[in-house]
């Protein structure tokens, strides 16, 4: 049964969510065109809901389609496997699962999916981020684990305080803590470009790391960061 749902996943993005469409989806929701976001995917579920369901379409792309995307997502699908309601609870919209290889360890990927914008984004989003990363981390041990945060516009104030996470301990029940947390930002426009040049997850897996090392007052950096996870596939170096 479960390989049957993953087998009818795959042919509906293969149907509907070809890259074309997905670039298209990406810029519908930064110009928040939602009728004919509507129109693309469904109209049985809230724009918000779409967006997280189609980031995680993405991501399964660019992770070359490994791993149990439907069991990622944290959403209720309708039987025809498109989305319906956010699932309850406090987990981030999508938990990536990847297994050792030669270019990263094993890890968990939290991405967390937003359209709030402005100063709202600074106050609804940089708490609950970093407490699901902290929560996680504590409650599974793994360093190599961390967050993804995607957005169709990324507040500075926000980019900055994920930036500085790098330095802040996280504490957790009985005074148990983490030192320190990787969280990387993407805006729509960089996916849209990762998925136009066929970026894989495996090469930008190692850009987020060489960025997140970086020297904390490295001018631009996250600029830098942008640049080259964008890069024409094929040129990276």
């Amino acid at each position: 049964m479960k390989d049957e749902r993953y087998r009818r996943f795959n042919q509906l993005i293969d149907k509907k969510f070809n890259d074309s469409v997905l670039v298209e989806l990406l810029t519908c929701f930064e110009t928040r065109d939602d009728l004919r976001i509507e129109e693309l995917v469904t109209d049985e579920a809230d724009i918000p809901t779409i967006f997280e369901y189609i980031i995680a379409i993405v991501w399964y792309k660019v992770s070359e389609r490994q791993g149990n995307i439907i069991d990622y997502m944290q959403l209720s699908l309708e039987a025809n496997l498109l989305p319906k309601t956010h699932a309850a609870g406090g987990y981030a919209d999508i938990i990536y699962e990847y297994e050792a290889c030669q270019e990263y360890p094993k890890h968990s990927l939290l991405i967390e999916a937003t359209l709030t914008e402005g100063i709202n984004q600074r106050r609804a989003e940089m708490e609950p981020v970093s407490r699901h990363l902290g929560e996680h981390r504590l409650k599974y041990g793994n360093p190599f684990d961390y967050s993804l945060f995607i957005s169709t516009y990324l507040h500075k104030n926000v980019v900055t305080d994920f930036r500085y996470r790098k330095f802040i301990p996280y504490f957790g029940k009985d005074d148990k803590m983490i030192d320190g947390m990787k969280i990387i930002a993407l805006d729509t426009k960089s996916l849209k470009n990762i998925l136009i040049n066929g970026s894989t997850y495996k090469f930008l897996y190692g850009i987020f790391e060489k960025y997140y090392k970086s020297d904390l007052q490295m001018p631009d950096w996250h600029d830098s960061l942008i640049k080259e996870a964008t890069a024409k596939y094929g040129n990276k170096k």
